[in-house]
C-alpha cells in the first residue's frame, strides 16, 4: 500500500508519521557533478574497502540535540566518526575523532568544521563544496575521497573508472554509517542521530543552517508522545531500519531519545532479498597498456586511422535506423568522424580529450577494437558497450571467427547478425532486454528497431560479506 503524501500549510503546527512529505535534493544537480569533477581532480586518496569484518565497536556521531547529553560515553571508544557540527562539538571537549565524514554539497559546512587535527582522518563525499576541499587541503588535513551512488547518466560517467560509489541513505548520519560498513565495521553506536529537536537550536550546539519551524508529531500513534520534527526530517528518519538492513551489520544501538531511535525501536527488522552498498564502475584498460598505446598514436600516423573505410557504411545505418545519435566507440585518431558530414561522439581511452566515459547512442561503432581489448577486461568492456548501445552496434573484429564471436557477444546482446566478410568478422547487434516481449523483438536485417533498455547495466558481485555490484 502506498504511504498518503501530503503538504503542510504555514498554519499547521503538526505533521503525521503516515505521509511522505518529500523532499529534493539542495543544490542543482549539474553543479554537484561540476563538484564532484573537482574534488577527484584534487584528491587522490580514497576510502578503502574491507572485505573482512572488523568487530571493534565504533561511534557513528551526529550532530542532533542528544548529542549534548550523552558525549561524555564516548570517551569509551577507540574509533569515532564524526559528522557534520559533531567534530568540533567533541574537539572541543577533549575527544579527538577517528575520521570525520561531511557529504553536503553547500559551502556553509566548512565554517562548521572548527579545528583540523593532524589525527583525524578526514573523509568528504566528492559532492563536497570546493570550498570545503580546498580548507582540507590547505590545512594539509589527510583526506580520504568517497563517492555517493547516482543512477543519473552524468553522475555514472563521471565516476572515475576502479572507483565505488556507495549507496543509501538522506543525511550525513547513515552516510558515515555506510561509509564505516564500507570500511569493514559491523559494530556500530550511534550517538546524536535523532530526526527531532528538543529545543530551539535543533542541534547539540550553533548551527550556520538553523531549521526555521519544526512541527509536533505524536509516535507511535496513541502513545501520547510528542516529537518536534520537521516533514524532511521525518521522512528521512523512517528510512533508517530500511538502510541498517541493508548494511547487515552484527549489531547496532542508538543512544539518547531521539525520533529515529524511537522509530528503529518500533519497525520489524526484516532481512533484505539484495544488499548492495557499493558499486564498482569497473575498469576497462589497464594503466600500462594505456600508455603504450598512447605511444603508439603519437609514433605512427596510421595506427587507430582507419575510421574512414567504414563511413559509408554508418550513414546507411543511420538512414535505416532513423538514428539522431552515433558514437564511435575506441576512435582512435577520429577519422571516420572527419569522413562524415554530421556530428558523432567520439570514445578512446588513449586519446587526451575522449578518454570521459562516453553516452549512450541510438548507433555505436567499434571497429577493429574488441580484439585488442585485454582478456581480463573484455567482459567489461562489453559491459560498456551494452551499456552504449541504445538501438544498434556495428561491430567488426580483424581475428577470431564469427562464431567465437556471436557467442561470446550473445552474453550482453541481442545479436543479430555475424559474419566474415574480406577477413574481418563484422557483427550487428541490439540491446538485449530481460523477457523480451514478441512486439518488442528486434529483428537484424538492414533495419533496425528501437528496443527500450535500462539506463545502465548491473552486474552482482560479492566481495568477501559484502555484496557489490558493477555498474556500466
Amino acid at each position: 500500500m502506498k504511504k498518503a503524501t501530503g503538504k503542510v500549510s504555514a498554519g499547521s503546527q503538526s505533521i503525521q508519521f503516515d505521509k511522505t512529505y518529500g523532499s529534493s535534493y539542495c543544490i542543482p544537480l549539474w553543479l554537484r557533478d561540476v563538484q564532484v569533477k573537482m574534488a577527484i581532480s584534487k584528491v587522490s586518496g580514497r576510502v578503502q574497502n574491507k572485505s573482512k569484518k572488523n568487530h571493534e565497536p565504533v561511534a557513528i556521531v551526529g550532530y542532533g540535540p542528544s548529542l549534548k547529553d550523552t558525549w561524555e560515553k564516548l570517551k569509551d571508544f577507540k574509533v569515532i566518526v564524526t559528522t557534520s557540527g559533531a567534530h568540533k562539538f567533541l574537539i572541543d571537549r577533549g575527544i579527538i575523532p577517528t575520521y570525520h565524514v561531511d557529504v553536503d554539497p553547500r559551502a556553509h559546512k566548512v565554517l562548521m568544521l572548527g579545528e583540523i587535527r593532524k589525527e583525524v582522518t578526514y573523509m568528504p563525499c566528492s559532492t563536497c563544496h570546493p570550498n570545503y576541499i580546498d580548507t582540507l587541503i590547505a590545512s594539509k588535513a589527510n583526506i580520504k575521497l568517497w563517492h555517493c551512488f547516482s543512477t543519473e547518466l552524468e553522475a555514472l560517467r563521471i565516476l572515475p573508472a576502479g572507483e565505488s560509489a556507495l549507496t543509501g541513505g538522506a543525511d550525513a548520519g547513515m552516510r558515515a554509517m555506510a561509509v564505516a560498513r564500507f570500511m569493514g565495521f559491523v559494530n556500530l553506536h550511534v550517538f546524536g542521530m535523532d530526526g527531532c529537536s528538543f529545543d530551539e537550536k535543533g542541534h547539540a550546539d550553533e548551527h550556520t543552517n538553523k531549521m526555521k519551524k519544526f512541527f509536533d508529531l505524536e509516535y507511535p500513534e496513541g502513545s501520547g508522545k510528542i516529537y518536534r520534527t520537521s516533514p524532511h526530517l521525518l521522512d528521512v528518519a523512517k528510512t533508517v531500519p530500511h538502510e541498517i538492513n541493508m548494511l547487515k551489520l552484527d549489531s547496532v544501538k542508538f543512544y539518547g531519545e531521539g525520533l529515529v531511535k524511537a522509530i528503529v525501536e518500533n519497525t520489524k527488522q526484516e532481512n533484505p532479498k539484495v544488499s548492495n552498498i557499493a558499486f564498482l564502475k569497473p575498469k576497462l584498460i589497464s594503466e600500462k597498456y594505456r600508455k603504450e598505446l598512447v605511444k603508439r598514436h603519437a609514433q605512427s600516423s596510421i595506427f587507430g586511422s582507419d575510421g574512414f573505410k567504414y563511413a559509408d557504411v554508418v550513414r546507411k545505418l543511420v538512414k535505416a535506423t532513423n538514428s539522431v545519435s552515433v558514437l564511435d566507440y575506441g576512435c582512435g585518431k577520429g577519422v571516420l568522424a572527419a569522413k562524415l558530414d554530421f556530428p558523432i561522439w567520439e570514445y578512446d581511452p588513449a586519446v587526451k580529450g575522449k578518454e570521459l566515459t562516453p553516452k549512450p547512442a541510438d548507433l555505436v561503432v567499434c571497429t577493429n577494437v574488441l580484439e585488442s581489448v585485454e582478456d581480463e577486461f573484455l567482459p567489461d568492456v562489453l559491459g560498456d558497450l551494452s551499456r552504449c548501445v541504445k538501438k544498434v552496434g556495428y561491430f567488426t573484429m580483424g581475428v577470431g571467427t564469427p562464431d567465437y564471436w556471436e557467442k561470446l557477444l550473445n552474453q550482453v546482446f541481442y545479436v543479430g547478425k555475424v559474419s566474415l566478410e574480406n577477413s574481418e568478422v563484422i557483427a550487428v547487434v541490439g540491446p538485449k532486454v530481460t523477457k523480451m516481449q514478441k512486439k518488442d523483438r528486434v529483428v537484424m536485417t538492414d533495419e533496425v528497431s528501437y528496443v527500450k533498455q535500462p539506463a545502465y547495466g548491473v552486474n552482482t558481485l560479492f566481495n568477501g560479506d559484502l555484496k557489490i555490484a558493477h555498474v556500466y
